[in-house]
C-alpha cells in the first residue's frame, strides 16, 4: 500500500509544471542614475582595465582602477548644450553608446555601456582633449 501511494505521488509530482524564475535584465535608466551617483557602485560595474584612453595634450594613459576619474554626468537622450557640443546617442537593448564632441577643437568623448548577464557595465571610455 505504501509503495502504491509513493508511486502515485511520484507520478502526480512529475506531471506538474514548475514555473522557473526568469532573470530580468537591469533597467538602463535606473542603472544610469545609480552608476553616476554612487562611486562604489560605479567601480563595481567597470572591469578594469577597460577599453579606451584619457588624452589631454601630451598626457595619455589607459584607464585603470588607480587612475579612474569618477563619472558624475548621466547618459542623456538630448544635448543640453547644442550650441557648444555635438551629441549622439546610440542605444539598443544590450548596448548604449554616447558621444560628445566640440567641432574643430580636438575634444571628444565616447562611453559605451553593455548589458552582460542582465547587468549593465561600462566597457569603454574615450576622453580626448587635444
Amino acid at each position: 500500500m505504501r509503495k502504491l501511494f509513493f508511486i502515485l505521488l511520484l507520478a502526480i509530482s512529475c506531471g506538474k509544471k514548475t514555473e522557473g524564475i526568469q532573470a530580468q535584465s537591469e533597467n538602463f535608466e535606473e542603472f544610469n542614475q545609480h552608476f553616476h551617483s554612487d562611486s562604489l557602485f560605479q567601480l563595481s560595474r567597470i572591469s578594469f582595465p577597460i577599453e579606451g584612453i584619457h588624452r589631454d595634450g601630451w598626457e595619455e594613459y589607459k584607464w585603470t582602477k588607480e587612475n579612474w576619474e569618477i563619472l558624475k554626468n548621466p547618459v542623456t537622450k538630448s544635448n543640453s548644450f547644442p550650441n557648444e557640443y555635438k551629441h549622439q546617442l546610440i542605444s539598443s537593448d544590450t548596448l548604449v553608446i554616447e558621444k560628445y564632441r566640440i567641432e574643430d577643437s580636438g575634444f571628444q568623448c565616447e562611453r559605451k555601456f553593455q548589458l552582460r548577464k542582465d547587468k549593465w557595465f561600462l566597457v569603454s571610455y574615450y576622453n580626448m582633449n587635444l
